[in-house]
């Protein structure tokens, strides 16, 4: 009797625990259904919503707005993902204190930038001093592992790639090439300011300057390292590419 009492009881409490967990995933998948987008929260709660909005009201605090009704203040926020793709903060510490975009998602590696705006004074001009001119620059981060983020540059990459062989004779070509680049352009530069100079001094009539070759031959080496490079893919990329192809395999 006692046996099947306590049978009896087993059942009941295996049926239950199986019924929660069914429960459990069901509510999963009726959140994942409910909102194609998501913010995850820096205390590692995840919110979805299936409209998700990043506002800058004027004389107000920035925020994001999910399903134009839910309101989250941007320090709070550690990644999100919008209709304009995935964004990460930039790790604290580091001078950019915004967002940046997933460019590459890799089972390891995964590449990231955002945007910066660098502005410089116009020089002076008959009339005066010009307006201030701006540029965009793209700044690129990484991150390992869905870790922090991380500028993505030849010391920071060398530490986390120095795991894998074949990333790691990659990024010593980079530095190779990084040195070769330098040499070439000091000694364009200089065969450039020489040939100037040689130029102005061999011209005997204002209005007709000739010019050294030596210009050219200066304009030349400094020249052939951007060349070579809009042709060819970095070598710190390619590190992670291959990387994230072997832990594939």
């Amino acid at each position: 009797m006692n046996k099947t009492i306590i049978a009896l009881l087993t059942g009941l409490i295996l049926s239950f625990s199986l019924q929660a967990q069914e429960y459990s995933q069901d509510n999963y998948q009726q959140q994942r259904q409910q909102g194609r987008y998501f913010i995850q929260l820096r205390n590692g709660q995840v919110v979805y919503a299936n409209k998700l909005q990043y506002k800058s009201p004027i004389f107000k605090q920035d925020f994001f707005l999910l399903d134009d009704s839910l309101k989250y203040a941007p320090e709070l926020v550690d990644v999100y993902q919008s209709s304009d793709g995935y964004f990460a903060r930039v790790a604290a510490g580091n001078r950019f204190d915004s967002f940046a975009k997933r460019i590459l998602e890799g089972p390891r590696i995964s590449k990231f930038y955002t945007t910066t705006i660098d502005y410089s004074a116009m020089g002076y001009h008959p009339y005066g001093y010009g307006m201030p001119r701006s540029s965009r620059r793209r700044i690129y981060f990484f991150s390992k592992d869905n870790g922090p983020l991380m500028t993505f540059n030849q010391q920071n990459l060398e530490q986390a790639l120095a795991d894998n062989a074949s990333s790691m004779v990659l990024i010593q070509r980079h530095k190779r090439e990084r040195v070769i680049s330098t040499v070439m352009g000091i000694a364009g530069a200089g065969l450039l300011t020489y040939g100037l100079l040689s130029s102005s001094q061999s011209s005997t009539n204002p209005n007709d300057v000739n010019i050294s070759p030596i210009v050219y031959a200066g304009a030349g080496l400094i020249a052939v390292p951007l060349v070579i490079q809009l042709f060819r893919k970095d070598k710190l990329t390619q590190a992670v590419d291959v990387y994230n192809y072997q832990v594939r395999q």
